[in-house]
């Protein structure tokens, strides 16, 4: 009776210890998890380890890279959020780490909190840098990005809040690499010999030269161009700027500019010198922008200057909204959307793009007037198809209805230098994300190198080791 109890006693003890075995191994995974890069994909869904695309443009690179990620604690961003960014970022950086293998790679993750002296010293080194940016540098050039361009948002439900959804850092940091490494393959030709205002020139109030520096700060390459003298835009150009002309375009001008909007898929911004007509009137109608031919320019009062708080959703004002900023123009002409009756609306998107706090009467029908306010930006968007899903990578023409926010005197105002960043960010996008994998951040993903994969397969088996030996051993002292 003894042996049965003591059998039973034996057997309740092994199924005990099989069950704290088996937690233990569960939680033994979580830790070593949480803890260890890996590089070896398990399942069918792709993990961390770069796309094919991504190890071509690194392994392309000429020149050593370094990536800084700046990362501070504010309100936007709780504990679970901030510890998030920190895993996805520290991931990626061993990804680019391990696959860069023609030059010196070297990243590093700061907490500004935590390291206030090397902030100051990354300040000193690449200017004033915002908390929660990457700065990546190669072929002695550095672009900055905010830590919000690594993740696609959608809204939380909260007032202001955004959640989020996806991880999309190897598109943003590999299109940052390959931008870098070919950095003057962005090209923007500033149209001339039409009294245009000077890109050389240090006149406040008719020189772009602050302009064109913070445009090499970026690496974009600004050159001028004379489309009398070349009869056509140069194939490298990827934007075409007309800022402040007061002389009318030719017909055959006209004509240039048509073909590099409709037929390259061009981005061309045009700022105008008040209400000056340039003939570019019913170029612009075709692509559903209306250049209003009142009798005076309007401003807000006697400094005739208009400072502008009321911005449509749209990626160029992204920034605008979210630093809460205005732009500050001169005098400006209203530029709004045709009539729909005058050009083919289903080719185009338009969108106004800013309004005045001032306001005109609008006639809706013989019995009702309503008031509106100007709009003094415009940006038409020709609708392009692929596989029944519309693709932004058009022809764009945005016409602002004033030239002196990117004149030397205003370009310095905060609010104006967003709004530029908006219009040459979107105007110059990125690389297309196709080829880049974008990682939702609610599946935690293991890829391990073969070295590290041993190691951790070496420490979890000694549990089941373990408990095989102890099996082995009750069943020894129950033969016995």
């Amino acid at each position: 009776m003894a042996n049965f109890r003591k059998s039973n006693i034996l057997k309740s003890l092994g199924a005990l210890l099989f069950i704290v075995l088996t937690i233990g191994v569960y939680i033994a995974v979580g830790i070593l998890s949480s803890r260890y890069f890996c590089r070896i994909k398990f399942g069918s869904k792709p993990g961390l380890v770069l796309g094919e695309l991504s190890k071509t443009i690194v392994n392309s690179l000429k020149s050593d890279v370094e990536i800084f990620v700046l990362l501070e604690k504010t309100l936007d961003y709780n504990d679970e959020t901030f510890d998030l960014i920190q895993k996805n970022v520290r991931h990626l950086m061993d990804e680019y780490a391990n696959c860069v293998t023609n030059v010196a790679f070297n990243a590093e993750i700061i907490n500004v909190g935590e390291r206030a002296n090397r902030y100051a010293d990354l300040c000193r080194r690449f200017g004033i840098l915002p908390a929660n940016c990457v700065i990546v540098t190669t072929n002695n050039k550095v672009k900055v990005l905010a830590i919000d361009e690594l993740y696609k948002k959608c809204s939380s439900g909260q007032r202001n809040a955004c959640q989020l959804v996806a991880f999309q850092g190897e598109w943003v940091i590999s299109s940052a690499l390959n931008e870098l490494a070919n950095a003057g393959s962005n090209v923007a030709y500033f149209t001339v010999g039409h009294g245009e205002c000077d890109l050389d020139s240090a006149s406040p109030s008719r020189g772009l030269s602050v302009l064109k520096d913070l445009a090499r700060q970026k690496n974009l390459s600004v050159r001028p161009l004379n489309l009398y003298d070349s009869k056509a835009i140069p194939d490298d150009a990827k934007l075409v700027a007309i800022v402040g002309a007061r002389n009318k375009f030719l017909g055959f001008e006209r004509e240039i500019l048509r073909d590099f909007v409709d037929d390259r898929n061009g981005k061309l911004v045009i700022a105008m010198d008040g209400n000056i007509d340039i003939g570019l009137g019913e170029f612009l109608i075709d692509h559903g922008i209306y250049v209003v031919d009142s009798p005076d320019a309007f401003a807000d009062g006697p400094t005739e200057e208009l400072v502008i708080e009321q911005f449509a959703p749209h990626e160029i004002n992204k920034k605008i909204i979210e630093f809460r900023v205005s732009v500050m123009l001169g005098s400006a002409c209203e530029v709004r959307q045709s009539p729909p009756w005058l050009f083919d609306w289903e080719k185009f998107k338009i969108t106004e793009l800013m309004q005045t706090s001032g306001e005109r009467s609008a006639t809706v029908d013989p019995e009702e007037i309503v008031k509106i306010p100007y709009t003094v930006a415009v940006i038409s968007e020709r609708k392009k198809f692929n596989a029944a899903e519309m693709t932004m990578n058009a022809g764009k023409i945005l016409v602002v209805g004033n030239s002196d926010f990117l004149t030397n005197s205003k370009i310095k105002v905060f609010g104006n230098m967003v709004f530029w960043q908006g219009i040459s960010d979107y105007m110059l996008p990125m690389e297309s994300s196709e080829g880049f994998e974008t990682t939702s951040i609610e599946n935690y993903r293991i890829a391990m190198s073969g070295k590290n994969f041993w190691k951790i397969i070496l420490r979890i088996s000694f549990l089941p080791i373990g408990f095989l030996m102890l099996t082995a051993f009750v069943a020894f002292l129950r033969r016995k």
